[in-house]
């Protein structure tokens, strides 16, 4: 006997397919991946590349000047002993200016005792041709005459306050000047006698430079 199967009939060809869309696979997920790191190192290295330059000014010194006022010689300009009225001693008395700046000088006069300093006449001169005994009164001009001196110090020449002062002298720097320096005993004296006064002169010097 034979028999006779029937088969059902087949699917459409569409029943076997996935309904259609987009397919991802992993690798191309992985390389979308990898294409997003790119991109992201790429926008890192960008922001970095600046251009930029520096400049440096070297040796920038600064020095400062100096104010150096000497007087020569610095000790025993004028001196006697055993004087009598209508003696005197002459001598020159270099100042100079050893610093790097402009100064402007005064003179003050202290001495051990006021008795005979207020006797002896101390004359200061510039310009004078042969600063002695002789000749110290035939030219220049004066520029200080009075007492020798007091204990209590005396103005011979300017003034040591800060500032340009009536009669302070200016020296440049690194120039010098001869002062005349004169002390008598006037021939008129009749008092004084056995007496010793010492006297000190006191250079004192101040720039000129933002000084007025």
């Amino acid at each position: 006997m034979t028999t006779t199967k029937t088969l059902p009939p087949p699917l459409p060809e569409t029943a076997h397919r996935a309904p259609p869309g987009p397919r991802i696979t992993p690798l191309r997920v992985a390389g979308t991946a990898a294409v997003l790191l790119l991109g992201a190192g790429a926008l890192t290295i960008t922001s970095l590349a600046l251009f930029t330059d520096s400049a440096t000014v070297t040796n920038n010194v600064f020095t400062t000047g100096s104010v150096d006022i000497n007087a020569t010689p610095a000790t025993a300009v004028v001196t006697a002993t055993a004087m009598a009225p209508g003696d005197q001693d002459t001598a020159p008395l270099t100042v100079s200016n050893d610093g790097t700046l402009d100064l402007r000088y005064a003179v003050e006069s202290t001495t051990t005792e006021d008795t005979l300093a207020a006797l002896l006449v101390l004359t200061v001169k510039t310009g004078v041709t042969t600063c002695d005994d002789a000749n110290w009164s035939a030219d220049g001009t004066t520029i200080y005459s009075g007492p020798l001196g007091t204990t209590g110090t005396s103005q011979i020449i300017g003034d040591a306050a800060t500032g340009a002062q009536a009669g302070d002298r200016v020296l440049t720097a690194g120039n010098s000047e001869v002062l005349c320096i004169n002390v008598t005993l006037p021939l008129s004296t009749t008092t004084g006698q056995s007496t010793t006064t010492t006297a000190t002169l006191e250079f004192l010097a101040e720039q000129t430079a933002n000084n007025p």
